[in-house]
């Protein structure tokens, strides 16, 4: 089951926002929930009224963290508001669209240039950061020989000290912020399908999502880490089992706006 009171959704018709309030009850063929408590994120890049977003040129199925109090408001915090942030999901990546890229989670800033992606392309899942605001983005890949339909678990946790870590799949990757140039940057979690199909080109792309969350906590988390690691590789050798996501005990995203 997926917690959607701090989330809201940007569908691919219209791109239209579905507010915090509405999504609690919403599905669509663009948000499918499923009878096992999963949602499925679809995004189609030809058809009636499909649009992208503003800044943008691929259509989205795609949830933005918002205040978990049910205000709509969109979340919106720096790195140093809390010791360490962390996006976690299970998912499958059920279909690409013809250009065989799609983004499943993301931190975005103020700039039209997110600090954060990951992104599938064909069968391999890529880290792709940039270490400076606005700079230039690295690309790392950290997943090889993924297969549309099979199990991904993905944890992405940056600390106040700008120190990324990210886990898909067992395999754990690091990287480095410059802290002082994202300073007055606030950031935000963003999941779901993002697919980098242009708009009025050929397929969808379409992700399930069996579980989902965004926390922020002021504890050491190198315990917690290790526990997703562990989790995780159990994972890698037994995919059809559900991997369970551990949030942190931590405030929720809406005590983190400055």
């Amino acid at each position: 089951m997926v917690d959607l009171s701090h989330w809201n959704l940007t569908i691919p018709v219209g791109a239209t926002i579905i507010q915090t309030r509405q999504l609690q009850t919403y599905e669509s063929k663009w948000f499918a929930r499923n009878t096992d408590g999963s949602i499925t994120f679809y995004a189609p890049s030809s058809g009636a009224g499909i649009r992208s977003t503003p800044n943008s040129i691929y259509p989205r199925s795609e949830l933005r963290e918002t205040l978990p109090d049910g205000a709509d408001k969109e979340a919106n915090w720096r790195l140093g508001s809390a010791r360490v942030h962390r996006l976690s999901a299970t998912l499958t990546v059920d279909a690409l669209a013809a250009s065989k890229k799609a983004i499943i989670g993301q931190f975005h800033g103020a700039s039209t240039k997110p600090p954060f992606k990951l992104q599938i392309t064909g069968s391999t899942i890529y880290v792709q950061y940039r270490p400076q605001y606005n700079g230039e983005e690295k690309k790392d890949p950290i997943l090889t020989g993924y297969k549309l339909g099979n199990r991904l678990a993905y944890s992405a946790a940056v600390t106040s000290d700008g120190e990324l870590t990210v886990t898909v799949n067992g395999e754990v990757r690091k990287y480095q912020f410059d802290v002082a140039s994202y300073r007055s940057d606030r950031w935000y979690a963003k999941a779901g399908m993002y697919s980098q199909q242009e708009i009025g080109g050929a397929g969808a792309g379409k992700a399930t999502f069996h579980s989902l969350s965004m926390t922020h906590s002021d504890r050491t988390e190198a315990s917690e880490v290790v526990q997703q690691a562990e989790s995780q590789e159990r994972h890698r050798q037994n995919p059809g089992a559900l991997v369970p996501v551990r949030g942190s005990a931590g405030r929720p995203s809406g005590e983190l706006q400055l």
